[in-house]
C-alpha cells in the first residue's frame, strides 16, 4: 500500500550507470530505474601510464532525465507530492565549467589524465601535509591534480568553477553552484578537518578560491528546480534542490552507519570499507583516506578491497554466464558446489595506494590431480565471493589497527548482498557484530534522507535515520572454519603479491 507522501527523489551517478530511486519519509521505495552507461577512452600524452576517460555531460544527463521519468511513472504518485530531490555520485569525479557555465572537462573517477598534475603535487605538497590537510594520498586522480594540468592546455577554455559530480548534477537540476563535504572532500582541495576549502593547498599551488564554490553541508536548500530541469525529469518545476553527498558516504546513512566507532562496507563495483568517526582522524602512513562523513560533524576513515562487483560480474561471464538471472544460477552452482577448495586473489584485496603496485598479480589458487579433482564453477565463484569478505575484514582490521579498538559493528550494504552465499562467507569470517541493510539501494535511499531532513520532514539526520533506515542482524555461524580459512588467505595473500606475470 501506498503512503500519502512526503515523497524524495534521489538521482544517483554511479560507476556503471545512472538511476532515480523514490522514496517515501517512512524510507520505503516506490521505484527504482536504471540506465547502463560507458565512458569514453581520451587519448592524451601520458596514456601509457594511466589512461584517461571522460563522458558526455548531456547524454549522461539525458541518460538521468530518462530514469527520473521512468521511476515517477512507475511511482504512480503526482510530480506534486515530491517534496524534495538530492544528488548522489561517485567519488573522485570532476567536472570543470567555464564562464558561461558549460562542460568543458567532465571526468569519471577512473581518470587518469591528472597524471602530471599528480607530480606537480608530489614536487610541493608532503605525504604527511596532504595527510594532515586533504586526508588523502596519491594524488593522481584528484580534481586537484586534473585542474593542475588542464590550466596548462593553453587551447582550453578557462575555467570558472570546479565541481564533483553531485554538485554538477545539482546545477543542472537547479542551477545553484555549492559543494558539500562528503565528496569535496575527495579533491585534495578540501582542509577535511575544518570542512572547508584549504587555503593552504589553495595558495600552494595558486588556485583563484572563486573557482570553488561555497562550501554547505549535507541536506542545505539549494533552489528550486528550473523550468527546464522539470520537463527533462519529470519532475514539478520549483521541487526543491538540497544538498546531496557522495555515493559511499550516502549508502552510510542509507545503512544508518553514522555513530562513532561503527562501520559499513558498501558491496557494489568496488567495497569501500568505513568507520564512521566523531572526529577527524589521520593516517600518517597514508595507507588509509579520511573522509567527510554526509552527516555534519561527522568523518569517516577508509580501507577499501577494491573491485568486487565488476570482478564478480567478469568472472560469470569468463564462465558463460550472463542474463538478468546470472546471481541465481551463481548461487545454484555454488550450493550444489563440489568439495574442492578454491582461494581467490582475483579481485579484492587489502587497501594500499602508497604502495600500489600495477603489476600486482591476480589468480585462484587450488589442488590440482591427483591430490584433488579439478574444480567446478561452483567451487570457483564461491571462493571468489570468500575472497570478498575475507579481503573487508582484512581492511577492517587495518583501520581497527590504526584506530587502537574493534569497531562496535559493521553493516553491509550494496548490491552484491543479494547473494545468500557471500552473506554466509561474512557471517563465517566477520568479528564484531553484522547488521545487513534492508534497502540495497542504499547510497539512493541516503541522498532521499538528506532530502527529506532539508525539508524539514524530519528534524535531523538522527531522526531521519530512525524513520527510515532498517537492518537486521546476521548470525555467525561456522566461525571456528571460517577464522581457519581466513587465517590462510591472509597468510598466502603477501606471498601472492610477491609473484610477477
Amino acid at each position: 500500500m501506498r503512503s500519502d507522501g512526503p515523497y524524495f527523489a534521489a538521482l544517483d551517478y554511479g560507476t556503471g550507470g545512472g538511476k532515480c530511486a523514490i522514496f517515501d519519509a517512512a524510507g520505503k521505495r516506490l521505484a527504482v530505474a536504471r540506465e547502463a552507461w560507458t565512458y569514453q577512452r581520451i587519448a592524451y600524452e601520458h596514456e601509457q601510464l594511466m589512461v584517461g576517460y571522460g563522458f558526455d555531460p548531456h547524454a549522461f544527463w539525458s541518460a538521468l532525465g530518462r530514469c527520473a521519468r521512468q521511476a515517477m511513472e512507475e511511482s504512480g504518485i503526482a510530480a506534486s507530492a515530491v517534496a524534495g530531490v538530492a544528488a548522489t555520485a561517485q567519488r573522485l569525479g570532476t567536472v570543470l565549467l567555464d564562464a558561461r557555465g558549460r562542460e568543458v572537462y567532465a571526468a569519471p573517477n577512473m581518470d587518469g589524465r591528472g597524471l602530471e598534475g599528480g607530480f606537480e603535487v608530489l614536487e610541493k605538497l608532503s605525504l604527511e601535509r596532504a595527510v594532515r590537510i586533504t586526508g588523502h594520498w596519491p594524488p593522481f586522480v584528484s580534481s586537484l591534480a586534473r585542474l593542475l594540468r588542464f590550466r596548462k592546455q593553453t587551447e582550453q577554455p578557462k575555467v570558472a568553477y570546479v565541481l564533483t559530480l553531485n554538485d554538477w548534477m545539482t546545477y543542472r537540476l537547479c542551477g545553484a553552484l555549492a559543494s558539500e563535504p562528503s565528496n569535496a572532500g575527495e579533491s585534495m582541495l578540501l582542509d577535511v578537518g575544518a570542512r572547508g576549502w584549504s587555503k593552504e593547498v589553495l595558495d600552494l599551488f595558486e588556485i583563484d578560491e572563486r573557482l570553488l564554490p561555497p562550501v554547505v553541508e549535507p541536506g542545505t536548500p539549494l533552489g528550486k528546480l528550473t523550468d527546464d530541469a522539470a520537463a527533462h525529469t519529470g519532475l514539478a518545476a520549483g521541487t526543491p534542490v538540497f544538498a546531496g553527498g557522495a555515493d559511499t558516504q550516502c549508502a552510510l546513512l542509507g545503512a544508518g552507519v553514522f555513530e562513532e566507532g561503527h562501520a559499513a562496507a558498501v558491496l557494489g563495483t568496488t567495497t569501500p570499507v568505513m568507520l564512521a568517526v566523531s572526529s577527524a582522524q589521520f593516517d600518517p602512513e597514508g595507507k588509509l583516506w579520511t573522509g567527510c562523513h554526509a552527516r555534519a560533524a561527522g568523518w569517516t576513515l577508509e580501507s577499501n578491497a577494491g573491485e568486487t562487483g565488476t570482478a564478480f560480474e567478469w568472472l560469470l561471464a569468463l564462465l558463460g554466464m550472463n542474463g538478468d538471472d546470472v546471481y541465481e544460477r551463481a548461487e545454484s552452482l555454488m550450493q550444489s558446489r563440489d568439495g574442492n577448495l578454491v582461494t581467490s586473489f582475483a579481485g579484492p584485496h587489502v587497501f594500499d595506494l602508497v604502495n600500489f603496485d600495477p603489476n600486482r598479480p591476480a589468480g585462484f589458487l587450488f589442488r590440482p590431480p591427483p591430490l584433488g579433482e579439478r574444480p567446478g564453477q561452483g567451487s570457483f565463484l564461491h571462493g571468489f565471493l570468500a575472497g570478498i569478505a575475507y579481503a573487508t575484514r582484512a581492511n577492517l582490521e587495518q583501520i581497527e589497527a590504526m584506530r587502537g579498538g574493534p569497531a562496535l559493528s559493521l553493516t553491509l550494504t550494496g548490491g552484491m548482498t543479494r547473494l545468500p552465499t557471500l552473506l554466509a562467507e561474512f557471517a563465517r569470517t566477520t568479528r564484531v557484530p553484522l547488521l545487513l541493510s534492508d534497502e540495497p539501494h542504499a547510497t539512493a535511499l541516503g541522498a532521499a534522507l538528506l532530502a527529506s531532513v532539508g525539508s524539514r520532514t524530519h528534524a535531523d539526520v538522527d531522526s531521519a535515520v530512525r524513520a527510515m533506515v532498517r537492518t537486521r542482524s546476521i548470525e555467525v555461524a561456522g566461525a571456528e572454519a571460517g577464522e581457519a580459512d581466513y587465517g590462510r588467505w591472509r597468510a598466502l595473500y603477501p606471498e601472492f603479491l610477491k609473484l610477477r606475470t
